[in-house]
């Protein structure tokens, strides 16, 4: 989960979406038809593809790349939601260091790691 794969996914978004299908095409079909249309062009060899009526060669391939870009968008959305978590716990680590290194000076003692990591979590557990 780097900016590489981010970059990879967003790339192949652009390329989905170069295609130009209206973003309402399917919009009166249900979802499991427009499922067994992509799930029948996934199958099919391109030259069985080619040796249907255009109408239908078109549909089966209209409906894959409409589901291809559902796809690598939820696969962008969940890339963006493990990079905010990553950051969140990074904050959360680096701000639990800093409490800890607070309440070591404030108290004018040394303490031990372990006397001040119960503190600071009592303190973000009660406020």
């Amino acid at each position: 989960m780097s900016l590489d794969s981010m970059m990879v996914e967003i790339a192949k978004l652009e390329a989905v979406r170069a295609v130009g299908l209206p973003a309402d095409l399917f919009a009166d079909v249900v979802p499991k038809v427009l499922d067994g249309w992509r799930a029948r062009a996934v199958v099919e060899a391109p030259s069985h593809l080619r040796r249907h009526a255009q109408p239908l060669t078109v549909t089966l391939l209209a409906a894959l790349v409409h589901r291809r870009e559902r796809e690598i968008t939820d696969t962008l959305v969940d890339l963006l939601i493990a990079t905010v978590h990553r950051i969140g716990a990074r904050a959360e680590r680096r701000v639990t260091n800093e409490l800890i290194n607070a309440f070591k000076r404030v108290t004018g003692k040394e303490r031990s790691s372990g006397d001040a990591q119960r503190w600071v979590a009592g303190f973000l557990w009660h406020g």
